[in-house]
């Protein structure tokens, strides 16, 4: 199977840093308030978007999430962001997945191209103005090259980690290690079950699930350029609603809070699996904060 690493090498090459721009969304929100009981992002419809520049697949995702205390996560996102809650809690999530493969613009990755890559992202939820998101306190890639692709050329925290992602039937057993002083650790095993669904709106698979848009650590967003004072860059993604169904999942170790700095959680997590995706990701843009 042919490698991605001449796709991604291109792709970097292409993506040269840009200056500041005014922020268009790739989808206008029916709802850009949030409270603790209904997640803000409703169905979604499509009005100016930002050309996208890669569209990107993958499979077999499973998401962990924990409550945490708000005001333990707070600490650790920008002083212009804040963070989401539902029933009280801030919540970080765990995402194991494999991606399959790389496009530029709106093409799907050919099948000859697809290899499997596993990923894995560490992330909460915050609101810029109303407006939910992701903010991505780490990610994992399984390729050196990737890693570097989608911190130069989006500004995402990644790094390269040793990663094996393994099917035994529809049992997935994922890996991870990126070494460090502590090294950070995620071993997970988990087997779909149960019917296909999506998530409803005021859930917390919607709280934490269904978001199009991710905003930049401040250490990160300089590979991208300088926002200027006074605003932020803010990254979107287009695709379909997540196709969910439940897991019987266990997670081995999971030393991914220690690394960010954040406490271990004492409780269970709350757990989903998705068969894939496919989304389209547009350049991260430069938008004031009011």
């Amino acid at each position: 199977m042919k490698s991605l690493r001449p796709f991604l090498r291109e792709t970097a090459s292409r993506l040269a840093p840009v200056g500041p721009r005014p922020a268009r969304s790739l989808r206008s929100l029916a709802v850009d308030t949030l409270d603790d009981r209904r997640h803000p992002e409703v169905t979604p419809v499509r009005t100016h978007p930002v050309p996208p520049i890669l569209t990107v697949t993958g499979r077999d995702v499973l998401f962990a999430h924990w409550p945490l205390d708000p005001a333990t996560v707070e600490s650790h996102v920008p002083d212009a962001l804040d963070v989401a809650t539902f029933d009280g809690s801030a919540w970080v999530s765990a995402l194991a997945l494999e991606n399959r493969g790389f496009g530029p613009g709106t093409i799907r990755p050919p099948p000859w191209l697809e290899r499997g890559m596993p990923q894995l992202n560490l992330r909460t939820y915050v609101t810029l103005d109303g407006q939910s998101g992701v903010y991505f306190l780490s990610l994992d890639a399984g390729e050196r090259l990737a890693a570097w692709v989608g911190r130069r050329a989006f500004g995402l925290p990644f790094h390269r980690a040793s990663m094996r992602l393994t099917r035994r039937g529809d049992t997935v057993t994922f890996r991870s290690r990126r070494d460090g002083e502590p090294s950070t650790v995620f071993q997970a095993r988990y087997r779909p079950t149960g019917e296909a669904y999506q998530a409803d709106p005021d859930s917390i698979e919607s709280f934490c699930i269904e978001h199009l848009r991710y905003f930049l650590p401040e250490s990160e967003s300089r590979h991208i350029g300088n926002a200027g004072r006074g605003r932020v860059w803010v990254g979107e993604l287009d695709r379909e609603p997540w196709t969910l169904r439940p897991v019987d999942a266990t997670i081995r170790r999971n030393t991914l809070f220690e690394a960010v700095g954040l406490p271990t959680p004492t409780t269970d997590p709350v757990v989903q699996y998705s068969p894939g995706f496919e989304m389209e990701l547009a350049r991260p843009v430069a938008r004031s904060v009011s």
